[in-house]
């Protein structure tokens, strides 16, 4: 019988090394999701600042893949939607930069504690990220206002990025389930 919607599964991440292809594999596909996502939600007036779609492969990568998974998709991701896109701007760059490296690390290091797909533990990552960057931006910036209203802005993309990634990662749990019941 399968496990609830809601309820933690079991999950061990891949802790992928730089010399397996499979980690330049899954990064490359994280990170093309990481410049597709965003530049269909930009289409949107704020989409970037309401949905926050550059990072949600970013999570799904460190937690599903390992840390040296997430950290290649948390720089490349904003790096090449800029060099491609423009967006981010270059202003925000250090701040988007900086929230993709927390939510990769912290990700892949929760992810290898944990052993499981945790929904709590998803949006704890996804909270603290967001907590991590008004903190960022009202030190960058000087405005807490701003730093603020940016965090009011995201509470839609924090929930649908903690609950697709739950979701996209419990979907990853069962194929390698059955991937190592295969075995």
């Amino acid at each position: 019988m399968p496990s609830p919607l809601y309820s933690d599964v079991p999950f061990a991440p891949a802790q992928r090394a730089f010399s397996d292809a499979k980690l330049y594999l899954f990064a490359l596909a994280f990170a093309l999701g990481n410049l597709l996502l965003p530049m269909a939600v930009h289409a949107l007036p704020q989409g970037g600042l309401i949905f926050l779609p550059l990072f949600f492969f970013t999570l799904v990568a460190a937690y599903s893949e390992g840390l040296n998974a997430g950290l290649m998709v948390a720089l490349a991701s904003p790096l090449l939607n800029h060099a491609l896109t423009g967006m981010p701007p270059t202003a925000l760059l250090p701040l988007i930069l900086l929230k993709s490296l927390f939510i990769a690390i912290a990700a892949a290091l929760v992810a290898a504690r944990l052993k499981r797909v945790s929904l709590p533990a998803i949006a704890g990552l996804v909270l603290g990220m967001q907590a991590l960057g008004a903190l960022a931006e009202w030190a960058l910036l000087g405005s807490l206002a701003a730093a603020l209203h940016s965090a009011w802005l995201g509470i839609p993309g924090m929930l649908l990025m903690s609950l697709g990634g739950y979701a996209l990662l419990r979907f990853m749990a069962r194929l390698r389930g059955q991937e190592d019941q295969a075995l």
